[in-house]
């Protein structure tokens, strides 16, 4: 009696295991992406987050326009190319180019970092709402955003300004 009355709970115990093993695998938790961002740039209010096993994307308010002194800033392609050579992160700041045109360029001069970004961006819109994917289409075309990119970690990010928003995106890993 006692090994029947044992299974259901054992199989209940399994069922249960198996759920949080699932729902553990999305690719970053709001916190994580937070804490990922917060190394970058001050943030403010989450506006929207989602995230599943292949795709994060979160929508922050953003305190100002700052960028944290232990993030590099680039005023030119090849030079973050560099950074990211290192795998530092880095942040294009060349109001010259739009963050889709910089994405491009970068693809150009460093394949490798290129080709993450963008997979990142591309994986990234399957997380976003229609709000979140306006926010990111408007800042890829706006050469005041600021592009920052996070090779090691594959997020890509995308800091508007003039909307006082931060947009990220995380492809699969």
């Amino acid at each position: 009696m006692r090994f029947a009355a044992s299974i259901p709970f054992g199989r209940a115990s399994l069922v249960c295991a198996l759920l949080l093993a699932i729902a553990g695998c999305k690719r970053a938790s709001e916190a994580e992406m937070r804490t990922m961002l917060a190394e970058w740039v001050p943030l403010g209010d989450t506006v929207a987050f989602e995230a599943t096993r292949g795709c994060a994307a979160g929508l922050f308010d953003v305190v100002d326009g700052r960028i944290a002194s232990r993030m590099r800033v680039a005023t030119s392609v090849q030079e973050a190319a560099m950074v990211l050579r290192g795998n530092a992160a880095v942040a294009i700041d060349d109001t010259s180019l739009t963050p889709d045109a910089a994405m491009l360029e970068l693809m150009q001069a460093d394949r490798s970092a290129g080709m993450t970004m963008r997979m990142a961006g591309l994986e990234g819109r399957v997380c976003m709402d229609s709000d979140v994917q306006g926010a990111f289409a408007a800042a890829l075309v706006n050469p005041r955003a600021v592009l920052l990119v996070g090779h090691d970690r594959r997020i890509l990010a995308l800091m508007d300004v003039d909307a006082g928003l931060l947009i990220a995106a995380m492809g699969a890993k």
